[in-house]
């Protein structure tokens, strides 16, 4: 059994709200390789990027890949300054599992799933996510 340190990608919405206009939402996911939050075009890509890497990092800890132990995790929440923001992340072990967190809540707790994780994260700060209708 691999007892390293886990290095975990996100996804996190951040919901910002200016008097002067609607409120947007920005997607980032982070990247245990760079060690940042990167900016994603839509839900969707992160989704996607966020899958990409989880993938990744299981093949490394399956292989044993001596370059697991330069992986990031996720850091701690920071204050948010009255923005609304949520986040989800993979444990990307063979076996996953996902946890979910929230500026109301900055400790992480467990989510039966993705589609689970997702969902509490988009509705967390309000965000619609779309409903694939393909299987």
């Amino acid at each position: 059994m691999n007892r390293g340190r886990l290095s975990r990608p996100s996804l996190r919405i951040t919901r910002q709200v200016a008097q002067d206009r609607d409120s947007h939402f920005i997607v980032e996911v982070w990247n245990p390789f760079a060690g940042v939050y990167q900016t994603a075009e839509s839900t969707e890509d992160g989704l996607a990027r966020v899958g990409e890497l989880a993938d990744l990092i299981c093949r490394m800890w399956l292989q044993r890949h001596p370059k697991r132990d330069v992986l990031i995790d996720i850091p701690d929440a920071a204050a948010s300054d009255g923005e609304r923001w949520a986040e989800f992340r993979i444990n990307a072990t063979t076996f996953r599992s996902y946890d979910t967190r929230y500026d109301a809540r900055p400790g992480w707790a467990r989510a039966a799933g993705m589609t689970q994780a997702a969902a509490t994260t988009c509705a967390r700060v309000g965000y619609a996510l779309a409903v694939s209708t393909a299987s």
